[in-house]
């Protein structure tokens, strides 16, 4: 069998290791961003600055849900990119996310829409939040992006 010398060059570069293949997985921040990105209905404002685990903090969400409740269907379509629309019951439980802050963790159905309602879950967020973005680390987001 006759090779290309081009051909032996990389193999002998891949077998002593000059060439390494990377498995280039997306972090879950980054999966949330990319998430949002594909969200054309959600408001384009709201996306750049909140659609980032980092950006959005208990000590903001309110700044968050005031600016961004109004633009339609944002909130729901960016609470469906953070949370996988997965329950996170087990996971926020772990993190010591109150009892009757629960309902913001199965994601399975659409966010509760009455949030004022449950500003005291405001000091369980945190602990929310780190199963939406921890669940993104080990898995594809809604749209299947790795």
């Amino acid at each position: 069998m006759n090779f290309s010398p081009l051909i032996v060059s990389a193999i002998v570069l891949y077998l002593s290791g000059a060439i390494r293949i990377i498995d280039a997985h997306r972090t879950g921040n980054q999966k949330f961003k990319v998430c949002c990105a594909r969200q054309k209905d959600a408001d384009k404002a709201c996306k750049r600055k909140f659609c980032d685990f980092n950006a959005i903090r208990q000590d903001n969400m309110l700044f968050y849900l005031s600016t961004c409740s109004i633009k339609g269907a944002t909130v729901r379509r960016m609470w469906d990119c953070a949370s996988s629309r997965i329950d996170h019951t087990e996971c926020c439980k772990n993190n010591n996310v109150q009892s009757e802050c629960l309902v913001f963790c199965n994601a399975t159905n659409a966010v509760p829409e009455d949030y004022y309602n449950h500003l005291h879950c405001l000091q369980s967020f945190g602990g929310i939040r780190n199963c939406f973005q921890s669940y993104l680390n080990e898995h594809p987001n809604i749209f299947g992006d790795n």
